[in-house]
This record gives C-alpha cells, sequence and structure tokens, in this order.
C-alpha cells in the first residue's frame, strides 16, 4: 500500500456544524424549520441542494424547480465559503493520523465531492493541506463519484497507482468508486454513516482513525 486517499466531508474534517448552519438560514428564509440534528447531520456529506430538500420535506414546504435549484445552491455555497471554519473541526485523530502516515513516507491525497477550491481552502484553513499531494474535488474533472476517474487521478497526483491505493470514507460513492478504480475500498465508519455498515460493503471498516493504521500493519503483514 503506497498511497492513502481520503474522502473530506466526515472522513477528514467533521463539517456538519456548518453546513448545517446555512442549511438553517437559508430554510427559515424559505419559510421551512431547521432541519432535523440527526438526519441533517447525515445529510451533510450530500451537499447542498440534498440538505435543503430534507429541510423543505419534512417541513412540508414544496421544492423549488429546477429552474430555481443552481441560484439556491450558488446562494448556499457563497454563504458557506464565508463560515466554513467557524465550528468545523477535524475528526478526533485525524491530524496525528496524517502526521504519522506522511512521517512512514505514505503519499496522501483527498477525493472530494466538494467543489476543489472550498477543499482546498478548508483544508489549508484546519492546517492539513500540507499533508496531501493532490486534491481532487467534484468539479475537477468531468466525473465525480462514484465515477473511478475522482480516485484514479487521486493517486496519479500522489504519484501512485489505484491498485496500490486505499480509498477511505464515508459513503457509498466512495466505495462504489474505490472498486471500480481498482483501489481499497476501506469505510470511514467515524463518519456520517447512515446504513448498517454490512450494507456499504467494503473490504473494510475503520471505527476510528487510529484503526486505519491497525489496518495497514495486517496489510503489510500479510503482503
Amino acid at each position: 500500500m503506497q498511497c492513502i486517499i481520503f474522502d473530506l466531508d466526515g472522513t477528514l474534517v467533521d463539517t456538519a456544524p456548518d453546513l448545517m448552519a446555512v442549511a438553517d438560514e437559508m430554510l427559515r428564509q424559505l419559510h421551512a424549520p431547521p432541519l432535523p440534528r440527526s438526519a441533517g447531520r447525515l445529510a451533510a456529506g450530500q451537499g447542498a441542494r440534498a440538505m435543503l430538500t430534507l429541510g423543505l420535506r419534512a417541513g412540508r414546504v414544496p421544492l423549488p424547480s429546477e429552474a430555481d435549484w443552481p441560484p439556491l445552491i450558488e446562494e448556499f455555497i457563497r454563504r458557506y465559503e464565508a463560515r466554513m471554519t467557524e465550528r468545523s473541526r477535524p475528526f478526533k485523530g485525524v491530524p496525528e493520523l496524517l502526521e504519522r502516515l506522511a512521517g512512514q513516507g505514505l503519499k496522501l491525497a483527498v477525493c472530494t465531492n466538494k467543489r476543489e477550491a472550498l477543499a482546498r481552502k478548508l483544508l489549508d484553513a484546519l492546517g492539513l493541506g500540507g499533508y496531501f499531494k493532490g486534491i481532487i474535488g467534484g468539479d475537477s474533472l468531468p466525473h465525480r463519484k462514484p465515477h473511478p476517474a475522482p480516485v484514479q487521478r487521486a493517486a496519479e497526483l500522489a504519484g501512485a497507482q489505484p491498485r496500490h491505493s486505499m480509498m477511505l470514507g464515508d459513503s457509498r460513492a466512495d466505495i462504489q468508486a474505490a472498486y471500480a478504480a481498482g483501489a481499497l475500498p476501506v469505510l470511514a465508519a467515524w463518519g456520517y454513516v447512515k446504513e448498517p455498515l454490512a450494507d456499504y460493503e467494503a473490504a473494510h471498516t475503520c471505527h476510528s482513525p487510529a484503526e486505519v493504521e491497525s489496518l495497514l500493519s495486517e496489510i503489510a503483514s500479510s503482503g
């Protein structure tokens, strides 16, 4: 294993507090109640539209037309960028994990469906950006996860082949993209996981960042 590719929201960083705050602001303007707390947190990794749709449906408010969605999403992004690090923090153990993996000579990359500029800004603001050889966002390529291309490109930027890489994420899209790219799919169960763990069909599941190191040790000893 030469390269570890990380998802961002729900894997490296708990971004739900800031995303939910923006969603609640916009839902108030759309005459809907705040997001349901637990469901809203799980929806945080799925994007602005998913969060707003959840809130509108919970409040029995009609959904916008397709033509009205793009400006709503752009307004969400504008507000989110202005406050994206107010309450978002790396998950416990993540900075230490990155430091140790980098110290072992492993190549690190990020593959997220978040816009690349936002991903870079967030990681730099939290002091994590310097660990990664490549950062692929949802707008970096013509395709997003679960398409394999973003995972393949992230590995390439890090100087590794997908078959020598692990994709660590908390969503079906992460696991499916990893399988399709030929990388090892590992579920980050500490993230925004909303289904039974077995349903993700990952090759491995880690319940904490510390377990990632244990898994890497097992892989190295078995290989």
